[in-house]
């Protein structure tokens, strides 16, 4: 029987668990490798890199207007707390910041207006516009009683003449 070895086990050990008898595996493999050749190590797995979106949460754009703009020219968003409107900050070429404002629309809410949307004939609203004053005018002149006519007209005389 081998002592050192992990698979000639002795009755009653405990098995070891999986990585300590690849780390004594590995380590027993390295002292048997000859000094002066270059050692292969194999890469670790990593996990796979999820792209994060930079930004934070505000009450406003005029919170977004305070903030430092990223100047490695990548976007960062700034959704508004009650959900109705993202903020995108971002460097220009010409190394100005500029605020995008992306708004929540409800296709319902968005073709309703369209529907009630009419065309305006200005000649129309002016000729109605007079017709009504025009009609106004006369009601009040109906009010005012004209001349009567059981008055008789004096007539004025040239005066005396000598």
């Amino acid at each position: 029987m081998q002592y050192g070895n992990p698979y000639f086990a002795q009755p009653f050990q405990q098995i070891q668990p999986y990585q300590d008898r690849l780390a004594q595996l590995q380590n027993s493999y390295q002292q048997a490798m000859p000094y002066g050749q270059a050692q292969i190590q194999q890469p670790m797995p990593q996990a796979p890199q999820i792209p994060m979106l930079q930004g934070q949460m505000v009450d406003g754009i005029d919170t977004v207007k305070a903030k430092d703009v990223d100047m490695s020219g990548n976007p960062v968003y700034y959704p508004k707390t009650d959900g109705t409107e993202i903020y995108r900050k971002q460097l220009q070429a010409d190394g100005r910041s500029r605020i995008f404002v992306y708004r929540l629309i409800n296709p319902e809410e968005q073709q309703q207006p369209k529907a009630e949307e009419k065309t305006i004939d200005i000649e129309a609203m002016f000729n109605q516009l007079r017709n009504d004053v025009c009609s106004e005018i006369s009601e009040i002149k109906s009010m005012f009683p004209t001349q009567m006519s059981g008055t008789p007209e004096l007539k004025q005389n040239g005066g005396k003449q000598r």
